[in-house]
């Protein structure tokens, strides 16, 4: 049987909690958060404590008031503990509006569900490379909300149903003017001269954790610029980040191929310091 929290109570994942007046239902008033745990430890977990406050702040709401950074990790790690063989896994933090009311809500506190999902590996793993391409169908508006991981994701389906429809892994997403943006899930950089340079927060991408501790880790090797579509052509490398997978890198974009070394690096990096593995 699975499980999920549900504002601090645990259930069985299949019982029915929510009402249809929920206004994450009604009108996508919530957001969430992905965190990854490795042998039953929540890498950059501040990281991701940042971002719940950022976000609640962003979108005019509250978190309860015994829900803090300690608590968030007490609550998954005991629901983790209701699977004897569950130490690695995706983890899911819902968040939604408990107010009434249409558009203007009655009440800003927020409330919360936190469920988890296997996954096979115990660490970071590049992966064997994406083929990628860019969507021109959707791009990514600004607004006040654009940098945090909203429930409202509609553009984010339709994108990947036309990366499929391509037979493309990964979709590079555009902002209002043009420039490269973000991916499905993920932010992105590229490598140009041994500087990873990635699109500012001002060009609508999300505050990525991931790409927010590379940031911070690589210091002046980091360049936070406006990126132009025509940019991606010149890239040696074109790498994708977010904080389940870590890093990707895209192989194969509108028929070039790319190489992978700091790709590499960045991923034995990543496992070094977050995960405590050394190849």
């Amino acid at each position: 049987m699975r499980y999920i929290n549900f504002d601090g109570n645990i259930y069985p994942e299949h019982e029915a909690l929510l009402p249809v007046t929920n206004r994450a239902y009604r009108y996508g008033d919530g957001f969430f958060e992905s965190m990854v745990m490795f042998n039953r430890k929540l890498p950059l977990l501040e990281y991701h404590w940042r971002r719940i406050l950022f976000t609640a702040d962003a979108v005019s709401a509250f978190l309860p008031e015994k829900f803090t950074q300690p608590a968030l990790e007490s609550m998954i790690l005991d629901l983790a503990s209701m699977y004897d063989a569950l130490i690695n896994a995706r983890i899911r933090v819902q968040f939604y509006r408990k107010g009434k009311g249409f558009y203007l809500p009655d009440n800003d506190e927020l409330g919360f569900s936190i469920s988890l999902d296997a996954i096979d590996n115990n660490r970071f793993e590049i992966g064997v490379g994406l083929k990628a391409g860019i969507s021109n169908e959707c791009f990514k508006g600004l607004s006040i909300v654009s940098s945090t991981k909203n429930s409202s994701a509609l553009m984010y389906v339709k994108a990947a149903q036309f990366a499929r429809a391509e037979g493309w892994d990964e979709c590079i997403l555009t902002n209002h003017l043009g420039q490269v943006c973000e991916g499905l899930s993920s932010n992105i950089f590229i490598l140009k001269e041994d500087k990873l340079i990635t699109p500012t927060l001002d060009s609508g991408c999300v505050s990525g954790v991931m790409r927010n501790y590379i940031t911070t880790i690589m210091g002046g090797n980091v360049i936070e610029r406006d990126i132009e579509y025509e940019e991606l052509e010149g890239a040696e490398e074109i790498i994708t980040t977010n904080a389940v997978k870590g890093i990707q890198w895209v192989k194969v974009l509108n028929g070039k191929t790319y190489t992978n070394q700091k790709a590499i690096q960045l991923t034995e990096l990543l496992n070094s310091k977050l995960v405590g593995f050394n190849s």
